[in-house]
């Protein structure tokens, strides 16, 4: 059967991008799609590649890149998800990215929403991201489709969960974590329960002194996968306070699981994390000691069914053939 849907899976190597391509990989597996031909794999998202996949990719197929920049050449229908909001700044969000960060991010700004310019369908997935897309192409209101990214509905074990809170965020200075985490060991240090833990997916050297000695911080590193899924499930609450994101994953497996998720109290925060998220103030520790109150306290019932991964790849990919 020739390929009737071509989807371009280059880049994603970490992060929500990675997180996501599980989640599509899942979904090949277990419906054994055989019309849908994927392309990219193990690939960086360079530009040898862009030209290469127009020539993989039939012009008489639907056509799907998962990693923002969208196909150039006409043909069949052209899918762009547009997944992170480093290509869609302001002004004032753009000042907080490192140099190295600040060229790079530029150059492949400029690629990415040229693209978008061309493509027939844009996939965003929250009302945030789609107000960002518009801002800087209000040509392509129309066009932009918001659909929250998949999420299995047994992503996170059931597990005994210790008194601790999980921030899963590898820092980043535009994350502005230094200052989040600071605010939040300050919180910690008046909480009742002096036992209660703070676990890093980071490493000490990437945080400063205050955060990296704090005796209620333990470092966890890069941790893959499977061991970030164990240590999930073990912990009593997601600690996600950053500002510049297009979706923010803590916050969808956070609903999905039934954890409470810590994190800045924002509509795309609200919308994503629905009755899971604990909302605070950025730089109010009153804020913060109330949201960990309420965190630790709360019973949050599994949400899964606004993340269903077959609703989302059925409409993305269109029906099997």
């Amino acid at each position: 059967m020739s390929a009737i849907v071509t989807v371009d899976v280059a880049g994603g190597a970490m992060g929500g991008a990675a997180r996501f391509r599980v989640e599509f990989y899942n979904y090949l597996t277990h419906t054994g799609r055989q019309d849908v031909q994927v392309i990219g794999d193990r690939k960086r998202v360079t530009p040898s590649w862009l030209v290469l996949r127009e020539i993989k990719g039939s012009a008489r197929a639907k056509r799907v890149a998962l990693n923002n920049v969208g196909f150039f050449a006409p043909g069949g229908e052209r899918y762009t998800l547009l997944r992170n909001a480093l290509h869609f700044l302001t002004e004032d969000e753009a000042s907080y990215l490192e140099p190295s960060l600040n060229k790079a991010v530029g150059m492949q700004t400029a690629v990415v929403r040229i693209a978008a310019r061309r493509s027939d369908v844009l996939v965003v997935p929250c009302s945030s991201m789609a107000e960002r897309v518009a801002r800087i192409i209000p040509s392509s209101r129309d066009r932009i489709v918001v659909r929250p990214h998949p999420v299995s509905a047994d992503s996170t074990p059931i597990l005994p969960r210790d008194r601790a809170i999980l921030c899963p965020v590898v820092p980043r200075p535009y994350k502005q974590m230094s200052e989040r985490l600071t605010d939040l060991l300050a919180a910690i240090d008046r909480y009742s329960d002096t036992s209660l833990r703070l676990r890093l997916t980071a490493d000490k050297s990437e945080l400063p002194a205050s955060v990296a000695t704090h005796p209620s911080v333990d470092f966890l590193g890069r941790l893959n996968y499977q061991d970030l899924r164990d240590i999930w499930g073990r912990s009593s609450a997601i600690f996600f306070p950053t500002s510049v994101e297009s979706f923010g994953y803590p916050l969808a497996e956070a609903r999905v699981s039934g954890h409470p998720v810590i994190a800045l109290d924002t509509a795309q925060n609200r919308e994503i994390g629905g009755a899971a998220l604990c909302g605070f103030t950025s730089g109010k520790v009153e804020s913060l000691l109330h949201a960990i109150d309420l965190a630790l306290a709360m019973n949050v019932a599994p949400d899964p069914e606004p993340f269903a991964p077959h609703s989302y790849f059925n409409w993305l990919l269109g029906p099997q053939r």
